[in-house]
């Protein structure tokens, strides 16, 4: 049993070097994975509500923004939509796109792809032009990122739990095969003493018999 939780205690030892060197290469390398993440929620934009989720990658980024009605409905008309990004250090001149609708039942989705030549921090706007209506827009920020390894960042992730259970299953078999061990040579130690006690009786015996060749024949 000793030596079960002294393995433990060694594969615990390695599984958290691993956990530590899986993190930090997780934060330096992937430090942005996943689906969009929302940078703004059910803002009031020219008579409607906008709200915005972005996977701000390095290289091709994805926003998607949501146009509904002040109540939360489709709207009617579809309006002109534009995202533009730029560096917030000025380093860029600005860029903007068109948004494309996509073709979605339950709601008004617009996508745009911005290209972000690197990791910075940049400012985001969405305009909304209306017909008849004065245009409007809304401006933030955003952190570009380096894009996830997708089925990899589960690998690394998981690596860790699959070592120290692999690990520990391993250690668990070995302490109880060891014990198994101890315990049939325990059992066999008890049983020689045994075996050595009753050889002298029947050694005797038979030396008496061999000392004694007439004693057949005085039981005739």
């Amino acid at each position: 049993m000793r030596h079960i939780f002294n393995s433990a205690g060694r594969l615990s030892a390695i599984v958290s070097v691993w956990t530590i060197i899986g993190y930090l290469t997780v934060d330096t390398a992937l430090a942005h994975e996943g689906p969009p993440f929302p940078i703004l929620m059910d803002e009031p934009l020219a008579s409607y509500k906008v709200s915005v989720w972005a996977d701000p990658d390095i290289g091709e980024a994805t926003f998607y923004v949501v146009v509904e009605t002040p109540d939360g409905a489709i709207p009617q008309t579809e309006p002109q939509v534009t995202l533009w990004v730029e560096p917030v250090s000025g380093r860029l001149d600005r860029v903007g796109l068109p948004g494309r609708r996509q073709s979605l039942r339950n709601r008004m989705q617009f996508e745009m792809n911005p290209y972000f030549d690197q990791r910075d921090q940049w400012n985001v706007g969405i305009r909304i032009d209306v017909m008849g209506g004065e245009a409007q827009e809304l401006v933030t920020q955003v952190e570009s990122t380096p894009p996830g390894l997708g089925v990899w960042d589960f690998v690394i992730y998981l690596f860790p739990f699959v070592l120290f259970g692999g690990l520990w299953v391993v250690g668990l078999v070995r302490g109880r095969g060891r014990s198994s061990i101890q315990s049939g040579k325990g059992r066999l130690a008890e049983a020689e003493p045994e075996s050595h006690a009753d050889q002298p009786l029947l050694g005797s015996a038979t030396s008496e018999s061999e000392r004694s060749p007439n004693a057949a024949e005085v039981r005739s």
